[in-house]
């Protein structure tokens, strides 16, 4: 597919930053860019809750080692609810009694 977007000269600068850091052209390093940045999207709507880890390793082409690595690299862990842990607590309690 070809894509034509139109970029500020800020983000044309950026651009070229990344291009050049990693020997790319242009083209391929918004390549490199997109992909970096759906993965930080897929990691925020992890951390939020909005999808489990099977599906962000599925959305993001990876393992569930490789994900739960990739967010331990990120520290993007989901918040768990106090109660929710409150409530473990007192699961695991009457099982190992």
């Amino acid at each position: 597919m070809v894509l034509s977007v139109r970029l500020e000269k800020k983000e044309e600068a950026r651009l070229a930053i990344i291009a050049r850091k990693h020997h790319l052209n242009k083209s391929d390093g918004l390549k490199v860019l997109l992909r970096r940045g759906f993965m930080m999207y897929q990691l925020d709507d992890y951390k939020a809750g909005v999808l489990t880890l099977g599906k962000l390793a599925e959305n993001l082409g990876l393992t569930i080692l490789e994900t739960m690595n990739l967010v331990a690299t990120y520290n993007a862990h989901p918040v768990v609810p106090e109660d929710y842990v409150v409530e473990s607590a007192a699961t695991a309690r009457t099982l190992f009694k």
